[in-house]
């Protein structure tokens, strides 16, 4: 049942699913925001309606309504009811500067996050242990975290750390500011390059939770390493990037003869 209010297509709601039906529902209303479905200034049907819509009870609408206020996309007044609030403008990420997410946005004077969900010393899988050129007996810390700005879930980051060079960094508070800060503040470790691949893929169901999307929705997904200034490699992460994050770089035609990776490739391949 679709809402004459507002254009509103509840989701389906999963009982047995470990989360909570209140968050279902939040997300499902938060997706339909962001992604225009629900337009700028549409009223939300009452909770009594909410609740007949989704099967639940109204209390429970209450509290999806209530994360949603909170998050700055709808707005609740007496008299006139709940009016969706158009999402804020994307944030800029400037690829051209080894600077951390969370520092970037901090110089353009937003409020941000960081809410670690996973963090354990694990074997890593093959492609990490190729990336960091360690042992097969050599162990990472990987550490998973969401990053937010101004309540909103921009980016899902999944990094691996040797953990031979960072004894005991699974102790440290992570949540706080920059790892490129920590590890540079505990460690003396300071990262001078990047190498990444950036694909578009879909987004899986946890995945599409943490970032308030649709399921199958398409991210952008960063993957690479990160070296040192004597170009050990320090770091791997995988990162997955919303619609909500537009990307600056800059280019310059290089001087002098370049020889392209490509064609190196396709001569040696060459019969």
């Amino acid at each position: 049942m679709t809402s004459k209010h507002s254009g509103l297509e509840p989701g389906l709601i999963d009982a047995d699913s470990p989360v909570p039906v209140f968050v279902q529902v939040e997300q499902d209303i938060r997706r339909q925001i962001l992604s225009g479905t629900l337009a700028n200034g549409a009223r939300l049907p009452r909770e009594t309606e909410l609740a007949n819509m989704y099967g639940i009870s109204r209390m429970t609408i209450r509290h999806a309504l209530e994360g949603l206020a909170t998050s700055g996309l709808i707005q609740r007044t007496h008299g006139i009811g709940t009016i969706v609030v158009a999402p804020k403008k994307p944030v800029t990420f400037e690829l051209s500067l080894m600077i951390s997410f969370t520092e970037q946005l901090r110089l353009q004077g937003l409020e941000t996050e960081t809410i670690v969900d996973l963090k354990s010393i694990v074997d890593p899988p093959e492609k990490v242990k190729t990336a960091l050129a360690l042992g097969d007996s050599e162990k990472c810390l990987v550490f998973r975290r969401v990053r937010e700005v101004e309540g909103r879930p921009m980016a899902v980051t999944t990094s691996w750390l040797p953990h031979n060079l960072f004894p005991n960094i699974e102790s440290l508070d992570l949540t706080g500011g920059s790892l490129w800060a920590a590890l540079s503040e505990n460690y003396g470790v300071h990262l001078t390059r990047t190498d990444n691949v950036v694909e578009l893929v879909n987004a899986s169901i946890s995945e599409a939770h943490q970032l308030h999307i649709d399921e199958e929705a398409q991210v952008l997904r960063f993957s690479g390493t990160s070296y040192d200034a004597s170009e050990k490699p320090i770091e791997y992460t995988v990162a997955l990037w919303s619609g909500q994050v537009r990307f600056h770089f800059r280019s310059q035609r290089p001087t002098g003869s370049v020889t392209s990776p490509l064609s190196v490739i396709t001569e040696t391949a060459a019969p």
